[in-house]
């Protein structure tokens, strides 16, 4: 899941300094494990923005399971507000910015709606865990070495990302040498390894990593096939 926080308030009101008419958008997504863009959170926004003398125009609230940044989906509900979009002055996007993005395009793209759109949200990585605590767990590096690690990333759990083995300031107790909260990451995969009793994965010397798959924006291609849950639905491009 993309992880991610709510902007301060005044930093949003900052974006939205001279524009009255207001369009709040959420996502059904990671923006409602993390109550950033979730129907809840709509609503509050919605009524912290009128208490501003912000005008809301219209609250797009996706349903759990329905990502803003899934134009194929999420477009079945946005379209419901075109005249409200239209009419606004701003839009206000409570997800990640891959979200804003996606909308930003298919608004563009499809309507010829040009409006401002601003961030309610700080994306924050790859995360993973719940109910209530969650970590960077991913990096999106495009070469994933987790094979040879146990399972677990050294290049988003080391704050050195070091791919051959610790550090020489790992702490006697174990922990990291940058944050004495947290265990040394190459402990934890040594120990994994001697339990899975691959320790000999060790003795492997990691090559430096490949970044050009980190050349941005990346894109991909997927076939096109009937989800069932698209099943009466129509795909938009």
């Amino acid at each position: 899941m993309m992880g991610q926080r709510l902007k301060p308030l005044k930093e949003i009101l900052h974006y939205l300094d001279g524009k009255k008419k207001i369009v709040l958008m959420g996502c059904g997504g990671c923006a409602t494990v993390f109550h950033t863009g979730g129907e809840a959170d709509l609503e509050k926004m919605a009524n912290t923005l009128s208490k501003e003398g912000k005008e809301v125009l219209a609250q797009v609230k996706l349903p759990s399971g329905v990502f803003a940044c899934h134009i194929p989906t999420s477009s079945r509900y946005i379209r419901k507000y075109i005249d409200e979009i239209r009419e606004c002055d701003a839009i206000l996007m409570m997800a990640c910015g891959s979200g804003l993005q996606a909308i930003r395009e298919y608004l563009e793209k499809r309507f010829n709606i040009f409006k401002p759109i601003y961030p309610a949200v700080n994306s924050l990585g790859f995360f993973g865990g719940g109910p209530t605590k969650f970590a960077e767990k991913c990096q999106g590096c495009g070469d994933c070495i987790l094979a040879y690690t146990a399972g677990i990333c050294p290049l988003t759990k080391c704050p050195k990302g070091l791919l051959n083995g610790p550090c020489g300031g790992v702490r006697p107790d174990g922990k990291c040498e940058v944050d004495p909260e947290e265990d040394c990451v190459w402990i934890k995969i040594y120990e994994r390894l001697k339990k899975l009793g691959e320790l000999e994965m060790l003795s492997k010397i990691m090559e430096p990593k490949d970044w050009s798959e980190m050349k941005r924006p990346r894109k991909l291609e997927v076939e096109l096939v009937e989800d069932k849950a698209m099943k009466g639905g129509r795909f938009e491009d």
